[in-house]
């Protein structure tokens, strides 16, 4: 169903560009600043997202943008993801304050966002954009490093995968690599140069194995995130 539902966009979107506008088609690359969000619900709290897992990061990629009739069109992109974020030094709860525990959250991923849009033309080759549109995401780097550090402040790290763990046992891992998210945003775009920023609500589970056999709870999570690029169109058809 996810694959279908893929083709279907991409379908949409090529039978788009056939028909674009003459001297409205663009080519071009963006970079910009991007924040996943990965919201979880606890056994304490099963209907709220309390948990939430936030890191910071860079995306980079390529972006084709055609105006199909009076402002309205569609935007392709395709996106590296890279982000991190490390938590602050917490205290042993012995005598002493160590050994000390920190985690490191890494995330790495490919994204096509399909987005439909309308720009508004404000003056001279100046416009306001308003898009949404499906994002499909590919996670091939989700992973949790914890450190321990010791009096004499020798460090050791743990490296677990979120694609590897099994915390009910029975076989399934408990996240998937593939999310699907709906984006939202706007942006301004003066000739060739744009600034665009945007909010992802993830729309199916994160999880692989929703059911956890050993708490008996069903799991509930989402894959959100928002972002900040600028970009510059460097070929015009």
């Amino acid at each position: 169903m996810k694959h279908k539902l893929m083709l279907m966009w991409l379908a949409l979107a090529w039978c788009a560009t056939l028909f674009a506008q003459d001297d409205m088609q663009h080519f071009g690359m963006q970079i910009g600043f991007q924040r996943p969000l990965l919201r979880e619900a606890t056994a304490a709290e099963p209907k709220k997202l309390s948990n939430v897992t936030s890191m910071n990061g860079l995306r980079v990629g390529l972006v084709y943008d055609a105006t199909l009739i009076k402002g309205f069109g569609v935007s392709l992109a395709l996106n590296y993801n890279v982000a991190s974020r490390y938590t602050a030094w917490q205290d042993g709860s012995g005598l002493t304050k160590y050994p000390q525990t920190r985690r490191q959250y890494v995330m790495q991923s490919i994204e096509l966002p399909i987005d439909w849009q309308y720009k508004f033309e404000i003056a001279k080759q100046t416009y306001v954009i308003v898009y949404t549109g499906p994002a499909f995401e590919y996670l091939f780097t989700f992973k949790q490093n914890s450190y321990s550090r010791t009096y004499d402040q020798k460090v050791t790290r743990v490296s677990d995968s979120y694609f590897d763990y099994d915390t009910d046992l029975d076989s399934q891992c408990d996240y998937r690599q593939f999310n699907l998210k709906w984006s939202v945003g706007g942006g301004v775009q003066f000739q060739n140069y744009f600034i665009r920023a945007g909010y992802d609500f993830g729309i199916i589970s994160p999880y692989n194995d929703r059911y956890n056999s050993l708490l008996d709870i069903e799991r509930h999570g989402r894959f959100d995130g928002w972002n900040v690029r600028a970009g510059i169109y460097f070929m015009n058809f």
